[in-house]
């Protein structure tokens, strides 16, 4: 267990083949209805997702359980998707929520609007959406969420590094997961060039501070090869272990720390003033270093 982390996430407790829940029943609430109920896995995803089924895939979607429940005049549909891994569930997750009122009621990463409660728990991505934006609706989307996690429940993981040092905790809410080009499409187009033909899988944050505004991402990749590739394509220099803010074309600043062959931290920034190394731990440990 890396308890050398700060944040708590939950990982994954079902198997990878798993593909089953202890779903909620009418006797959970008293007074609920479940009108209808279905599953689907495999190509049959895409008789529900529609257009984002390839994203979904993408990200390791195993199964998606969609029921829809009433409560006296609410109406919510109750969506669970069996991810392969808690980092794809968070990559989902962190691609269809914003504007949040309030985070991390359920774990810690959840997001609660009006209309809809999501969360991460384990290889789960739950999400309960109202139409009507009511209160009673919004409440009814919680008790949904919050049973869906206490019938599953899951082991404890710790976030990744990047959330480690003192200057990145602030951003924690805008952390991001992606693992290939439909969610950098989604979430963050303008890099998608860099990571052209590249495998890899990264965890961003937007960082806003009184002298600059920039991405932070930790990512890593296959090889070492691939690694050069990118800094190749990221850059108009190549500097072996570290950099200070170099321009690009693109009239932003980029800058990496190397933390080992085939991982880095990266920041595109829009002033030379942003230091990458600010965001590493004030006394690292090797194991905070190489820790995924």
């Amino acid at each position: 267990m890396k308890k050398y982390l700060y944040i708590p996430m939950l990982i994954c407790f079902l198997s990878g083949t798993a593909q089953n829940i202890q779903q909620i029943s009418e006797t959970d609430i008293p007074g609920i209805t479940i009108l209808h109920g279905n599953n689907f896995v495999g190509e049959k995803m895409n008789n529900y997702l529609n257009g984002a089924a390839d994203l979904y895939i993408e990200y390791g979607c195993i199964k998606v359980f969609v029921n829809e429940y009433r409560l006296d005049k609410d109406t919510v549909t109750l969506e669970v998707y069996i991810m392969a891994n808690t980092p794809s569930a968070f990559g989902i997750y962190s691609l269809s929520v914003s504007n949040c009122m309030q985070w991390n009621s359920f774990g810690s990463f959840s997001c609660i609007t009006p209309y809809l409660v999501a969360a991460v728990s384990g290889p789960l991505f739950i999400y309960a959406g109202n139409k009507t934006g009511a209160q009673s609706g919004q409440d009814l989307c919680k008790q949904l969420v919050k049973l869906v996690i206490d019938k599953n429940p899951q082991e404890i993981w710790y976030a990744p590094a990047l959330t480690q040092s003192a200057k990145a905790a602030p951003f924690t809410n805008t952390l991001r997961y992606y693992k290939g080009p439909l969610g950098l499409m989604k979430g963050l187009s303008s890099w998608s060039e860099m990571f052209e033909n590249l495998n890899f899988h990264m965890y961003t944050m937007d960082i806003k501070t009184p002298d600059y505004t920039g991405i932070l991402a930790r990512i890593i990749f296959p090889d070492e090869s691939t690694l050069s590739s990118f800094i190749m394509k990221s850059s108009p220099i190549v500097i072996s272990t570290s950099t200070t803010p170099i321009r690009t074309s693109n009239g932003l600043y980029r800058s990496w720390y190397k933390i080992n062959s085939t991982k880095i931290l990266f920041m595109e920034s829009n002033s030379p003033e942003a230091n990458i190394k600010d965001f590493l731990p004030e006394v690292p440990d090797n194991k905070w270093l190489e820790g995924d």
